[in-house]
């Protein structure tokens, strides 16, 4: 099944993601030389003397309960099974059937050994009334508790974690199984030792405003063994933004809905926007089971 048939196969998880309160185009990879590189150059090296990120449970016993959320329950899966519009037993083995092809549904860069380090999806694994959907339950937590601005230590960004939006939270459980974990198996597989493990430890959207707001995200590495980001507005809608390597000296932009996925060594920053409003939805993923593995690689990939 190619992913941009995704939405007419998935009718049960769509069915589901109602919310209770009121209420694509592909661009390759563009310098940006607004961007501090030198900047970048030096915090490259400060990080690696100076910063030891922990990437496992084992290390930041706090991810063995921050992943719980994430999991699809039985309760999840009856409910699944009740909206279920094709019929028949719905299994996790059924939802994670998608497949994804390299060059076709991803084009990959940074290589590295027998594989790539980043990616970016061709198309989009959200579509635009899902969305939309996460930025207006967002917008209206946000206007109830406000935007968190100090949960990521020296590299906050204006964010809400996901366990404070139910109705995303709920969506997302079924998307990480069916589309982004099948997603994520396909391109980084060939570096893990079970990519069957792969967990979110941490989820949250990142609100950028040019005008009153955070604006971008200094160069940073985070800790877990890989992240994400899906854009979540039309790249229309502010000027500037994507995310910035320093692999390769560019910022990588993505429209409504796709995704870009990397190793979460790989330094690399919030491009700077000029104007307009970004929304994305962030997430770091862990490998359960495999401390040593995920340490080791973690250092590989660091020190390239």
């Amino acid at each position: 099944m190619r992913i941009s048939r995704l939405w007419l196969a998935s009718g049960f998880l769509q069915s589901s993601f109602g919310f209770q309160f009121p209420h694509p185009l592909f661009e390759r990879i563009q310098h940006e030389g607004s961007f501090p590189t030198a900047n970048c150059q030096r915090q490259k090296q400060r990080t690696h003397s100076t910063t030891t990120l922990w990437v496992s449970e084992l290390h930041v016993p706090a991810y063995a309960e921050s992943k719980l959320p994430f999991i699809l329950t039985e309760e999840d899966m009856q409910q699944l099974q009740q909206s279920n519009i094709h019929g028949g037993q719905l299994t996790l083995q059924r939802l994670q059937e998608q497949t994804y092809t390299a060059n076709i549904d991803y084009e990959s860069l940074i290589p590295y050994q027998d594989g790539f380090l980043l990616h970016k999806t061709i198309v989009p694994i959200f579509n635009a009334h899902e969305c939309q959907q996460i930025i207006d339950e967002a917008e209206f937590i946000a206007s109830q508790i406000e935007w968190t601005r100090n949960r990521h230590g020296n590299y906050p960004t204006t964010d809400l974690p996901l366990v404070e939006l139910p109705q995303t939270l709920k969506f997302l459980k079924v998307a990480l199984v069916q589309r982004i974990y099948p997603l994520l198996r396909s391109q980084f597989g060939m570096f893990l030792p079970d990519p069957n493990k792969l967990r979110l430890a941490d989820g949250f959207v990142v609100k950028y405003d040019a005008d009153q707001g955070q604006k971008e995200l200094k160069p940073h590495r985070d800790g877990s063994v890989l992240s994400f980001n899906i854009a979540l507005n039309p790249a229309s809608e502010f000027e500037g933004g994507g995310t910035w390597f320093a692999s390769l000296d560019a910022a990588v932009k993505i429209d409504q809905g796709e995704i870009v996925s990397h190793s979460s060594a790989l330094l690399h920053g919030g491009h700077g926007i000029t104007s307009g409003k970004r929304y994305i939805l962030v997430g770091f993923v862990i490998l359960e089971e495999y401390a040593p593995f995920s340490m080791r690689f973690y250092n590989q990939v660091r020190n390239l």
